[in-house]
């Protein structure tokens, strides 16, 4: 009940809000929990698109980070966990728009044996069908233009203050990431991505490893602990535009 109550709201005040002016950071996992299909994520920013402009995710954060005064409504895409078809789905669609997105990986869900992968679908990410990216589709995203950055090593929450585990978490996460795709990794999402779910210790130790850090949450603010750490809001490529526009027409300071 209190979710047919929830989405009717959405659908009712989504269909005649209008998007806030500011930089908007959507981000995202998957075309659908199942087996979605990138048609219903380009319908979704074919509606976005008459309503808001879409940027690269490297420009909305350097319109972020030097506090740039925006006037109109600009959206830009991220997407964690590294599933397979940000490659094979996702990031076709965003090349479409002329636009691209950061996607943050875990190493270990890419290259784990088959215990690990049941364990992170089935136990952290609940998505059990799920399959995760190979580094050469990774490495042919940086090529192509997307921005490659780290969710941590595990899927852990990063409440803890051991600095032998954050940095092994956090360093060989950007270590792996680098040789990898023979580039910097610059961007860091840290996971669960709530503003209880990072220690201080492990946001000092992100800041010296990352030149950006991302959560996924108080979306009605551009950044958060102190302007260490930039915000997003989450979505998903099979929401009902309604939904998305809703959230989008929250105004962000």
């Amino acid at each position: 009940m209190r979710k047919t109550l929830r989405k009717l709201v959405l659908d009712l005040f989504g269909t005649f809000a209008k998007p806030a002016r500011g930089v908007h950071i959507l981000n995202g996992h998957y075309l659908s929990r199942t087996n979605g299909q990138a048609g219903v994520f380009q319908a979704q920013l074919s509606s976005l698109q008459k309503m808001c402009r879409l940027i690269r995710i490297e420009e909305a954060v350097s319109l972020i980070v030097n506090q740039a005064k925006v006037n109109e409504p600009l959206v830009a895409f991220t997407f964690d966990d590294g599933f397979e078809e940000c490659a094979t789905g996702i990031a076709p669609v965003l090349e479409s728009f002329n636009i691209n997105a950061a996607f943050f990986i875990n190493p270990n869900f890419i290259d784990g044996d088959s215990a690990y992968r049941d364990d992170f679908l089935t136990n952290i990410v609940d998505t059990p069908i799920k399959r995760p990216m190979t580094w050469e589709q990774i490495g042919e995203l940086h090529k192509r233009g997307h921005v490659i950055g780290s969710h941590a090593l595990d899927h852990v929450r990063l409440l803890m203050d051991d600095p032998a585990i954050l940095n092994l978490q956090l360093q060989k996460s950007r270590q792996i990431i680098e040789a990898k795709i023979n580039a910097p990794c610059e961007y860091f999402a840290y996971p669960f991505g709530g503003m209880h779910d990072l220690s201080d210790t492990a946001l000092a130790l992100a800041r010296k490893q990352y030149k950006y850090i991302f959560s996924q949450s108080d979306h009605r603010h551009n950044v958060s602990f102190g302007g260490a750490v930039i915000n997003r809001r989450h979505f998903e490529p099979y929401w009902p535009v309604s939904h998305v526009n809703y959230f989008l027409s929250v105004k962000k300071s």
